[in-house]
């Protein structure tokens, strides 16, 4: 298979070891932003991580930093409401992104986070990189595809698995 992009090359030893430093050193919580006026400065790198409701962005950032209650999981669609950042180390940001497609809430506060994602997403100087998360049971749906949020970004595509006895 071709790749459209060229392949990286393996990391050495020094910049894998970076880079299992980055999330050990410790991650914290620094805020939920339901504004563009709330973001926290600018000062360093920041990954997103977006998808539909539910698919798993909180669990991926509590995999990513080794601690399983930092960003809150649910089985309800919608619970994330909020841009919420996470500090790792002192270098980055993590960002989880409310859900897109179906949610537990108002017609009105969905049409809201749809507003503020899409402002995050083209306004955000500091963010180097998107990563819409889909749900492997049920690929890319039609709606991903058109949806007006994700208009004109090159995002990285993570397939989840899920296990149902979760």
């Amino acid at each position: 298979m071709q790749l459209p992009f060229p392949l990286a090359p393996e990391p050495d030893d020094m910049s894998r070891e970076n880079g299992r430093l980055l999330f050990a050193r410790g991650s914290d919580f620094l805020k939920g932003v339901v504004a563009m006026s709330g973001l926290p400065p600018a000062d360093r790198i920041e990954v997103c991580f977006a998808g539909r409701s539910n698919v798993g962005k909180s669990s991926l950032i509590n995999a990513l930093t080794g601690r399983k209650g930092l960003a809150r999981a649910s089985n309800t669609p919608g619970r994330t409401q909020e841009i919420n950042f996470f500090t790792t180390d002192e270098s980055h940001y993590l960002v989880d992104l409310p859900g897109y497609g179906f949610a537990n809430a108002p017609l009105p506060v969905v049409e809201k986070w749809q507003r503020l994602l899409k402002q995050y997403l083209s306004g955000r100087q500091s963010l180097r990189r998107a990563f819409v998360l889909i749900d492997s049971r049920h690929g890319v749906k039609k709606s991903r595809r058109r949806n007006p949020i994700f208009a004109g970004f090159i995002c990285g595509h993570l397939p989840m698995r899920y296990d149902q006895s979760r």
